[in-house]
């Protein structure tokens, strides 16, 4: 049980300090130790909607939210994790889905880290405004692989935002983590019902979590967090290849 407390407690502090890394970290890691795959998803939903919901109340209440947008993403979004969720219960037997989770969960981070850099390295949004009627399209494919893995709502939503609309950075974060607890909460009650949550894991991962997201909140206002989250940016590039390569070597 402490084992589970500690892991919410610093992937909670990575969340608060960069706004990644519930369902990308979480999955792989409990998979890692010893849960089967359908419910280290189901546990790691609902470990991102606890975690994600004060921030989203904090963003609510300071009007940091498009609700228009978060509707247009969720038009799209909510079938996906519907869908992955079905696909991962329907394959929840089939042996070698750890592989297959470990290879896209793997992948995610790297495309989530290389358009983040190409951003980083732009110094300037990309306007790809003009195509704002493809977002509910894109996130239904972002949908479909946080029901199926947990992984990818955070920041390639984020990523969406800053490509397809012209919301002010804060305004981009609410909706990123108002988009993101609405799919994990979806995905978390699809995987209640068909009883693919973990209470065990859930529980003490989010009492850790709940201390993590304020220490990592905190720390955002007392020192520049420009370096730390270059710091988890290369510990995640480290956490894809080495789940890529379990993918492809132990398949």
């Amino acid at each position: 049980m402490f084992e589970y407390a500690l892991s919410g407690f610093f992937i909670a502090l990575a969340i608060g300090l960069t706004g990644v890394g519930a369902g990308t970290l979480t999955a792989p890691l409990l998979i890692l130790l010893g849960l089967d795959p359908a419910k280290a998803v189901g546990s790691a939903l609902s470990f991102s909607a606890f975690v994600k919901f004060p921030a989203f109340v904090f963003h609510a209440l300071y009007k940091n939210i498009d609700y228009k947008t978060l509707f247009l993403m969720l038009s799209g979004g909510v079938p996906g994790v519907l869908l992955g969720s079905f696909l991962l219960s329907f394959l929840s037997h089939e042996k070698g889905l750890k592989n297959v989770l470990f290879l896209i969960i793997g992948f995610t981070i790297l495309l989530s880290i290389a358009l983040n850099l190409f951003t980083t390295l732009r110094n300037k949004r990309l306007d790809l405004t003009r195509y704002r009627f493809l977002l509910p399209f894109a996130c239904f494919f972002i949908g479909l692989e946080v029901g199926f893995t947990s992984a990818g709502a955070g920041a390639l939503g984020m990523v969406l935002l800053l490509y397809f609309t012209r919301l002010e950075p804060s305004r981009a974060v609410g909706v990123d983590i108002a988009f993101g607890l609405a799919c994990s909460s979806l995905g978390s009650l699809f995987h209640f019902l068909g009883s693919n949550i973990n209470p065990e894991v859930f529980i003490p991962m989010s009492f850790g979590g709940l201390l993590g997201v304020w220490l990592g909140t905190y720390l955002t206002r007392k020192i520049n967090p420009k370096p730390i989250r270059f710091l988890i940016s290369f510990l995640l590039l480290l956490v894809a290849i080495n789940l890529i390569n379990r993918g492809i070597n132990h398949g």
